[in-house]
């Protein structure tokens, strides 16, 4: 069965890898602001995140590439840490390792995403 994409510009952007990845940082990046209570460091990381995903962002809609590297393995662990994160800001988590474990595992996860390469060049069609 043939996967029929209504939108594959939309589908191409959320799923892409650049994207995801990036999104992962900011999260880890608020989740590092609230464990260490050192907020210079964690938001300079999370704002220069954010500029790179805005820029993304632009260069993506305005420029309009033939084709762009998604990763849908990643785009599904993104879902995951933004979850995560909402659960654990809305609970004032008790330990602390409800702040360390997000670092941890999105360490593994970059890890495993360069050993299993599950990168896929997705052609864009223009209609």
């Amino acid at each position: 069965m043939k996967n029929i994409t209504s939108h594959p510009r939309m589908y191409a952007f959320f799923r892409s890898k650049v994207l995801n990845s990036l999104m992962i940082l900011m999260i880890v990046c608020l989740f590092m602001m609230t464990y260490t209570g050192f907020m210079l460091l964690p938001s300079v990381c999370g704002s220069l995140a954010l500029l790179l995903f805005a820029t993304y962002a632009i260069w993506f809609w305005v420029r309009k590439p033939e084709s762009i590297v998604i990763n849908s393995w990643i785009s599904d662990m993104n879902g995951w840490f933004t979850l995560y994160f909402l659960i654990i800001s809305a609970m004032n988590a008790p330990g602390q390792w409800w702040y360390i474990f997000p670092v941890v595992s999105s360490v593994i996860l970059f890890f495993i995403s360069l050993i299993r390469d599950k990168d896929e060049v997705y052609v864009i069609h223009q209609t």
